[in-house]
């Protein structure tokens, strides 16, 4: 009887853990998508006022600065060691190359892309970056929040 009640208790926090890890996902993908249509309302309301070439000094900067309020965690701007020493659910802006850093709780369900499949992935991390230039005005078209770290968030079951 006692082991029975063991492996209830057992699967009801497993459980548990999987679902908090998923709020945390789903938590962070709807702030990333929060910044970005923060940005591209920012982006609207420099082009009605015809002040398009402001949109180009903000490439590289703290996408943080779309969004109402930061998110829970936030740390403000930091170093690459900083960035590297974060706690799980906090985020910063690292200065130096200019990208929003995010530390999962449980980052072992980070796992690199294809394409970087020989870098360890502990982080997520985003940078503005100008939109691909359009072929046929040839011309500045706008920004957008770009994955920058080769991970995905894998999550079993």
């Amino acid at each position: 009887m006692l082991a029975v009640l063991a492996l209830i208790v057992g699967g009801l926090l497993s459980a548990l853990s999987d679902a908090g890890e998923r709020a945390e996902k789903q938590g962070v993908e709807l702030t990333i998508r929060h910044i970005r249509t923060g940005l591209k309302l920012a982006m609207g309301e420099v082009m009605m006022q015809q002040r398009e070439g402001e949109m180009a000094a903000w490439v590289g900067s703290n996408p943080v600065r779309w969004l109402g309020s930061p998110p829970g965690g936030y740390r403000g701007e930091c170093s690459a060691e900083e960035s590297r020493n974060l706690s799980g659910g906090e985020w910063c802006f690292e200065g130096g190359r200019r990208e929003l850093v995010y530390r999962p709780h449980h980052p072992d369900h980070l796992h690199p892309l294809p394409a970087g499949s020989e870098r360890q992935c502990s982080h997520l991390s985003w940078r503005v970056a100008r939109a691909p230039e359009s072929v046929t005005s040839g011309g500045f078209v706008g920004l957008r929040l770009e994955n920058a770290a080769p991970c995905q968030w894998v999550m079993e079951g």
